[in-house]
């Protein structure tokens, strides 16, 4: 493990563990060094001292005890441990090869993360007035002790950095550290680290072979033998594989769990004889003295005459500027913490974070970057920024729709309107429908603003669609407007489509269309699921309605899981004063105790929520591992007949989760005979997800991705439609070989061209059996697809990589697997939270992990059970636990724009009640 972050048990334990480790130094004491901002304040400098490192992991801190006591004893945590770990090939270098350069890199590279930690997650909570708030205290003590192997005797240079229990606020008292950051940003301290080092090695001569996630390894060191002298690495593999997941797949709770599972007890060990053993390991292997020798002389060679091509001032700024436009893309507002990470993976093994961070302090005083609080999940504040472009994004989409009050003509008088929803009220009640006065309201009030854009805000199952959009688009097409069904997803728009008699279009595909195509006075787009859209595609949207003198009505849930872009229009635009009718009486669940539940997680009371569940609107289940939750999901969904399980839905926030049910799911499937023996196996392509700025360099790609270009590109031989498969990537100079189907070759620049408008998708191991449920995955209008149509395989031809797929709606797709177009599938037996919004069905079964910080939230808590007309049961690993997540998790977005907004808050309801 790179980076690992661990809560120490006990003051006694971990002076002892972190003192006495005898096989690497002399005397039994690991090189030590005190490290952080708080060490003036508390007289501490050079090498930890036995005695002052107790003391403080006690509590004991500038003459005053921190901690509670209870029963007359002291409770304390005495600190955490973030120990930092070099690649296996460094490790190498510097402990068998004996390249003591590379141990100082280390060093220096262990004080930048640290530094990081300090600056960014150094923190502590007050309680004044009987609430708490948290506190950025920006110093630190921390301990940190080197060692060079692991538990398993091979070679490991780490540093294991203690920090003490102990921070001084801004009125000078000691106070215990808040240490959640700590845990949520494990990862980015580990890529902090990881980049400076690179940094450092490069400087040394070496070069750097980059992998994901920062991680990198020497070129020159053979594999093999990195292999050899990593047993330790291959217990805890072992251990994940024996637990059903891998490396790449598990949780940082699953790592840790491995860990300790093959924790070997502490042995002593001259170090001498280890590096003897190190080296004969080495020799068997191919990687004997003189090659390692000649690698450590090429290395210091090359560190003499090598210049930088660009000055690494230069590639910072470039670092930075990437990394904003990237983080801009998904999020209005970003932490300065992670935009440093981010511009340090641009700018890998060139340049280090001080570089960058004097970067983003110059782009600060530039105005390139703006200044704003940033909120994490639990609403904790961290220094972030914002760019202008977002900003000026929200005030365009903000500016046009102010501009639109009162600049429409009413469709009809208020008596007008009032008898057409009593119309379709009573037309509604023949079919055994009643209307809600809401949905009366909300009818009137659409058929008679005055406004260019309204909004209709609507909680899940208040029957928005089939009663208030409906009805007014029957008027609106009787008053001789051109209606027009829209939606940010292809599902939706489908299904508002087939809602008001009208084809379906997804946002993108007519903001594409030509300005002549949209334009019209005499036309209104009603735009569904209008909280998914971005502020970015928002403002567009109402730039393009404005210049075609279109009307448009939003309908969405702020409620409800917002955009996966920046921004939360819907709901900006509704503290700004838009116009909106609100629907909050709830009419989809059949069953008392479910519709409670919904109601309660609308208002954030998880607690209300599961006590609902348990008195008759579902059931709570608890499993104290993910193993033990999936399986008992597996088996609820499994005790349902095929009828019933056709009327549940599924639903794991991650995507990771998602695969592994579905795997469970589909081996009790494949055992009870209801899948075939007999499977095909091909890659599944599924979408990468690049950002814009990622799109446009080559290191963002990988072997074996296909992108689809969605235009004709004449003058490199490129076809709107075309498939390629990359086969080889050449990150220094930005280029990638493309080959298409027919083995023809294609030299791609994305930064010189058809970045902006390529599809790029990463091949996934996919197992289809006859019996199985899929579901696309991507919008083909030409096959009749749309991202997220389901159905049965009934015909597998493996020999021939053929299936054959039966649709809901009766239709049959015929399938070529070895064709990209035809590969955009996956196993619909489980949906992320995201893939069910806007779905109903009669029950739900939920997995909610409390420690599932960035997936389990309010927001998602509500549209899982509001999913279920009858029943929803929730797994999770404590009830308890899920109760206070949920209260501390909104699931919030931020803008741009501060919170001191003109009208912000003071939201326009349209008639009487609906404010």
């Amino acid at each position: 493990m790179v980076a690992s972050v661990s809560a120490l048990s006990s003051a006694g334990q971990a002076a002892n563990y972190y003192e006495a480790d005898d096989y690497y130094a002399e005397g039994g004491m690991a090189p030590s060094e005190w490290f952080g901002e708080a060490l003036e304040k508390l007289g501490l400098s050079g090498e930890v001292d036995r005695e002052q490192f107790a003391e403080l992991l006690e509590g004991r801190v500038a003459k005053q005890q921190l901690g509670t006591t209870r029963d007359g004893k002291v409770e304390h945590r005495p600190g955490w441990d973030i120990t930092l770990s070099a690649p296996k090939s460094v490790s190498i270098m510097a402990e068998v090869a004996g390249d003591k350069r590379l141990i100082k890199a280390h060093g220096a590279a262990v004080k930048v993360a640290l530094a990081h930690v300090e600056k960014h997650m150094a923190a502590t909570r007050i309680r004044q007035r009987g609430e708490v708030r948290r506190e950025v205290t920006g110093n630190l003590a921390i301990a940190t002790f080197r060692h060079a192997t692991s538990r398993a005797q091979d070679p490991q240079l780490h540093t294991h950095s203690v920090i003490i229990n102990a921070t001084q606020d801004k009125d000078g008292s000691w106070r215990s550290l808040e240490p959640r950051a700590f845990y949520q940003l494990q990862k980015e301290i580990g890529a902090i680290y990881r980049q400076e080092l690179a940094h450092g090695v490069a400087a040394l001569g070496y070069r750097v072979e980059a992998g994901k996630d920062s991680l990198f390894e020497i070129a020159g060191v053979p594999e093999k033998v990195v292999d050899a002298l990593s047993q330790r690495t291959a217990a805890i593999d072992a251990r994940l594989a024996e637990r059903g997941t891998s490396r790449e797949q598990a949780s940082a709770a699953e790592k840790q769990i491995a860990a300790l599972d093959t924790r070997e007890a502490k042995t002593s060990a001259d170090h001498g004889s280890l590096r003897a053993e190190w080296r004969a390991t080495a020799d068997a292997n191919g990687f004997d003295m003189a090659v390692r020798d000649r690698l450590i002389g090429q290395a210091r060679e090359q560190a003499k005459s090598s210049k930088a091509t660009a000055s690494p001032e230069l590639l910072a700024r470039q670092a930075v500027t990437w990394a904003a436009a990237k983080l801009s893309e998904r999020e209005a507002v970003f932490a300065a913490s992670t935009l440093a990470r981010e511009a340090g993976e641009f700018a890998f093994g060139k340049a280090g974070h001080g570089s960058i961070s004097a970067a983003i302090a110059e782009a600060g005083e530039r105005g390139k970057l703006v200044p704003r609080t940033f909120l994490d999940r639990c609403g904790a504040e961290f220094a972030g920024f914002t760019t202008p472009q977002a900003i000026d994004t929200e005030r365009t989409m903000l500016r046009l729709e102010e501009a639109g009050r009162g600049m429409a003509q009413s469709l009809v008088s208020p008596v007008a309107a009032a008898r057409a929803s009593e119309r379709a009220a009573r037309q509604s009640a023949r079919s055994g429908y009643a209307w809600t006065d809401d949905q009366k309201r909300a009818t009137a009030d659409l058929l008679t603003t005055r406004d260019r854009v309204a909004a209709v805000q609507g909680y899940a199952g208040t029957a928005k669609t089939t009663t208030v959009l409906a009805t007014y688009a029957r008027e609106a097409k009787r008053h001789g407007l051109a209606v027009t069904a829209l939606a940010p997803t292809a599902s939706a728009a489908t299904l508002l489509g087939e809602a008001l008699g009208l084809r379906g279009d997804t946002v993108a595909r007519h903001l594409l269309a030509s300005e002549a195509k949209t334009a019209g006075k005499d036309a209104v787009w009603i735009v569904d699921e209008a909280s998914m859209l971005s502020a970015h595609d928002m403002a567009k949207l109402l730039t393009r309605a404005d210049k075609s003198g279109a009307r448009l009505v939003l309908v969405g849930d702020v409620k409800q899981l917002g955009s996966v872009g920046a921004g939360a229009a819907f709901a900006q635009l509704q503290q700004a004063g838009m116009a909106t009718a609100k629907l909050a009486e709830v009419v989809r669940q059949t069953n008392a105790e479910t519709r409670e539940a919904v109601m309660a997680s609308i208002e954030g009371h998880a607690g209300k929520a599961l006590a609902a569940l348990e008195r008759g609107g579902g059931k709570v289940l608890e499993g104290a591992t993910p193993e033990v939750r999936l399986e008992a999901m597996a088996r609820h969904y499994l005790a349902l007949s095929p009828a019933e399980r056709a009327r549940t839905l599924v639903i794991e926030p991650s995507r990771e989760g998602r695969d592994r049910l579905t795997s469970i799911i589909r081996a009790k499937l494949t055992e009870r005979g209801e899948l075939t023996a007999g499977a095909m196996r091909f890659d599944a392509l599924e979408a990468k997800g690049l950002t814009r700025a990622e799109a446009r360099e080559a290191v963002s790609y990988a072997i074996g991705d296909v992108v689809r270009f969605s235009r004709d590109y004449a003058t490199k031989g490129v076809r709107r439609g075309e498939s390629f498969a990359i086969v080889c990537i050449d990150p220094e100079r930005g280029r990638i070989a493309l080959e298409g189907r027919d083995g023809r070759s294609l030299d791609w620049h994305p930064r010189q061209w058809g970045a902006g408008r390529a599809e790029v998708f990463e091949p996934k191991p996919m197992e289809l059996r006859t019996g199985d449920r899929v579901q696309f995955t991507r919008n083909d209008g030409e096959a009749g697809r749309v991202n997220g149509l389901g159905g049965a395989v009934t015909r597998i031809d493996s020999d021939r990589g053929r299936a054959t797929v039966k649709l809901a709606n009766g239709r049959e797709q015929k399938l070529d697997l070895s064709d990209p177009r035809d590969a955009h599938l996956r196993h619909a037996y489980v949906q992320t939270a995201h893939a069910s919004q806007g779905q109903t069905a009669e029950r739900v079964l939920i997995h909610a992990d409390s420690r599932s910080t960035n997936l389990v939230d309010q927001k998602m808590l509500y549209v899982a059970l509001s999913r279920a007309r009858a029943e929803a049961v929730v797994v999770t690993d404590d009830k308890a636990q899920l109760v206070r997540a949920i209260y501390e998790r909104a699931g919030e977005k931020q803008t741009a724009m501060s919170a001191s907004t003109p009208e912000a808050g003071k939201s326009k309801a349209m008639g009487a009640g609906l404010g």
